[in-house]
């Protein structure tokens, strides 16, 4: 399975441990588990990238299939297309051997991505399968004809929960895999998926009424200090090691902003070599937070009050923990919190209205502005957990 384009290996941290452990944990079945595995982790600590770049070639230089689709790739794209379309390159790709395989199934119009066979189709005509065959069908087709346990990887699983179709397709999923784990003529099939929100994935092997109720959920361990090291010799910075893994701690260690810090320090340290790099860094990570985090807190401090007012109560729930039974945003006791913080903050005449319409709209409008995520089912989270720390901060 080529994935799109990356620059050289070199230009990688790569964590091979790591990899084989996950690796071992998926396709293990000695205790009866084949519900898939979830993984997850706050955005933008190397997830994605360790996926790509250590987790699918290890399931690969094990000889299996290995079906990758990123749902957040293009987040105004229905996520059932994405996962629709990973297939069908993979169909594709084998097309000669699927039309040995199932050469008695012949005229296939599309290939329908839904739950009990309803949900979205795509054209797929080229191929000799049957007409209207299920995504089940397919992936059966594709694991006869490559003679390969499929793994199919899902990053950001979580976006497949905002429609209907995508809820359906992850549906159609289980079953294809059930019925491939289950026919002992078939080489078998396992899931593997991402989610950025450990609350989100929550609802997706903690619910019963989802595809994936049972499976394993793992949280994800962020980079450390053989990253820093790494990514220090890289720069070629004379840095200590151990203060430059509490900067980037500090950072929540997200690469990004840890490489931005670095970056800044080589080019001060070129303007004025007799500086601390050390002092450099830590002072320069620490003005980068306060930057990002004074512009969110100041885009918030603009927003309509009941919307800011919103985004605090989902933080003060935050704050709870995940085991503690939230309030509905449209219940009575929500409304009165609502209330409460309003008059705090804007006098007894503030004069909004807390009624569903206006609750519902303010929601509709942070999720526009990507403060919030939707499930299909009506469930609200703050987009990215750093802006719920920044916000219980501020209490």
């Amino acid at each position: 399975m080529p994935l799109s384009s990356e620059p050289t290996q070199d230009q990688f941290f790569h964590r091979p441990e790591l990899a084989t452990a996950l690796a071992d944990q998926a396709l293990d079945a000695s205790l009866g588990t084949s519900g898939g595995m979830f993984l997850a982790a706050p955005r933008r600590t190397g997830k994605s990238t360790f996926v790509r770049q250590d987790l699918v070639p290890e399931f690969e230089r094990r000889n299996l299939n290995v079906i990758y689709v990123d749902l957040w790739i293009d987040k105004t794209v229905n996520p059932v297309i994405h996962i629709a379309n990973a297939i069908r390159t993979e169909l594709t790709r084998e097309d000669g051997a699927i039309a040995k395989t199932l050469k008695k199934l012949t005229n296939m119009s599309k290939l329908t991505v839904g739950a009990w066979g309803n949900g979205l189709s795509f054209d797929l005509s080229q191929l000799n399968l049957a007409k209207d065959a299920t995504l089940a069908d397919a992936l059966k087709a594709l694991s006869t004809a490559s003679q390969k346990k499929l793994i199919l990887v899902i990053d950001e699983v979580q976006h497949a929960l905002t429609t209907d179709e995508g809820i359906n397709a992850l549906f159609s999923l289980k079953a294809a895999r059930d019925s491939l784990n289950t026919d002992p003529g078939r080489y078998g099939m396992q899931l593997v998926a991402t989610g950025s929100n450990r609350d989100k994935l929550a609802t997706l092997v903690n619910g019963r009424e989802q595809a994936f109720y049972g499976a394993d959920m793992v949280q994800f361990p962020t980079l450390g200090k053989d990253y820093v090291q790494w990514l220090v010799a890289r720069s070629k910075l004379d840095l200590d090691i151990n203060l430059a893994t509490e900067v980037f701690q500090s950072l929540g260690s997200r690469p990004e902003p840890f490489r931005k810090a670095l970056s800044q320090t080589r080019l001060q340290g070129a303007v004025n070599p007799a500086q601390d790099p050390n002092a450099m860094l830590a002072g320069l990570a620490s003005q980068g937070v306060r930057d990002s985090k004074t512009d969110f807190l100041n885009t918030v401090a603009s927003l309509p009050p009941l919307q800011s007012t919103l985004l605090r109560e989902l933080a003060a729930d935050y704050v709870l923990g995940p085991d503690v039974r939230r309030l509905g945003l449209f219940s009575a006791a929500m409304k009165a919190r609502l209330l409460v913080r309003l008059e705090a903050e804007m006098g007894a005449a503030h004069g909004v209205s807390v009624e569903t319409p206006s609750v519902q709209n303010a929601l509709d409008k942070l999720r526009e502005q990507n403060f919030l995520w939707r499930s299909q089912r009506g469930s609200y989270s703050v987009e990215d957990e750093q802006f719920l720390e920044w916000l219980t901060q501020e209490e």
